[in-house]
This record gives C-alpha cells, structure tokens and sequence, in this order.
C-alpha cells in the first residue's frame, strides 16, 4: 500500500528512505526487492527515488553504510571510568553481537550474514574496519601512557595484528548471526582475550603496553 507522502526535508526524506531500506533489505534476499517497492512504501515517485540514489545497488550500498555508521557508534562508546582495554574490547564485540539479536531484519545483518563478495560493499567493510582499527590504536596508546612514540616496525606490526584481529572479530560475529544460540558472552571473552594475548607478542612491543594488557586478562 502507497503511504501517502509528507513534506520532508531532504536530509529527513533520505534517512526515511534508508530506514525503510534496512528493514526490508533485512527481511528479503536483496534481488527480490525491488527500488519501486520501496518508493511505494515510502509514499515517493520512482523518480524522486532516483533523485536521491542513482540504481538499487547504491541504494543498497547507503543502506549498508548507514548501519555500519549506526554500529560504530554503537560499539565506540566512552569507557566506563576505571574499566581497562579487555573490559571494553569485550563490551564492544558484545555491543556488536547485541545490535544484531536486537535488529535481526537489519540491512547490516544481512550483509554480514551473506559474507563478503560485492566490490562497493567491499569498500564500505573496509572502511569501517579502517574506523575500528584508528580507535583501537588509540586506546592501546591511551594504555602505553609512556608517551613515547612506537618504534616504527613496532606499529607496522601491531596494526597488522589488529588488522588481522578485526577479521577475525568480523567472523565470529558473523558466525554468531547464523548460529544465534551460541553464548555471545563466552565469543566475546575469546575475542577480548585473543586481541590483547596478541598484542602482547608482538616483536618488540614496550613493557609500557605488554604489562597492562597481561594485566587486564587477570
């Protein structure tokens, strides 16, 4: 049924638009959903539509950015004062799984559960990872505290394995989604504890960091 059309602003009419998109992207494989459909639903012209997203791959793509946006911020929020790296690399894997099991018809869930095969939503993955690993860097140098500057070849490493750790996060989390009567609590503690044990061996790495990180695990 056509719902009848309100007079929005186009930054509104654009999030309305994305909204719609990530329930019915969450509900439907993406080739059964057609771009008319959701002009129908939104009460908007197939040209308007257009106006705002050039073909339905685009559409589905902002769809997708836009909940990975809502995700990062989801699972970024400021740590509790006194709580340490593992409490909040654990807090937010859990925030992560969470988002999921509360918002199961999600565009985001979809997406993830399909796996990673499309070029566009390839980059917009690869962009929020880049988001994730500047944030945890930051907070392993909040840890360091020394003040000091990492070692070149020291960094090169250690975002290696963050970067290789995100991936690894990635797919437990999407493991998860296919197997949602898994124990999120005990997944995140392992993602936690894999992050920070790796950390730890990294070539090099200062007391300053590999002291609080064994730490945090106790």
């Amino acid at each position: 049924m056509r719902t009848p059309r309100r007079r929005l602003s186009p930054e509104d009419r654009r999030a309305e638009l994305l909204a719609l998109g990530a329930e019915v992207f969450g509900q439907r494989p993406y080739d059964e959903v057609r771009i008319d459909e959701i002009a129908e639903r939104a009460g908007v012209s197939r040209a308007l539509m257009y106006h705002y997203f050039p073909d339905k791959r685009a559409f589905f793509a902002a769809v997708v950015k836009g909940q990975a946006d809502q995700l990062f911020e989801t699972t970024n929020t400021p740590p509790t004062p006194g709580q340490n790296l593992f409490e909040e690399v654990r807090g937010g894997v859990l925030a992560y799984m969470q988002y999921h099991q509360e918002h199961p018809h999600a565009a985001w869930a979809a997406y993830v559960g399909l796996g990673r095969s499309d070029p566009v939503l390839l980059g917009i993955d690869d962009e929020a990872k880049d988001r994730q690993m500047e944030h945890i860097m930051s907070r392993i140098m909040e840890v360091d505290g020394s003040g000091n500057p990492l070692d070149p070849e020291v960094e090169r490493d250690l975002r290696i394995v963050v970067h290789a750790w995100l991936a690894l996060t990635f797919e437990v989390c999407r493991q998860r989604i296919i197997h949602p009567e898994t124990d999120a609590g005990h997944l995140s503690d392992t993602c936690a504890h894999a992050l920070l044990d790796a950390i730890i061996r990294v070539n090099n790495i200062p007391d300053t960091l590999a002291k609080p990180m064994a730490d945090d695990q106790r």
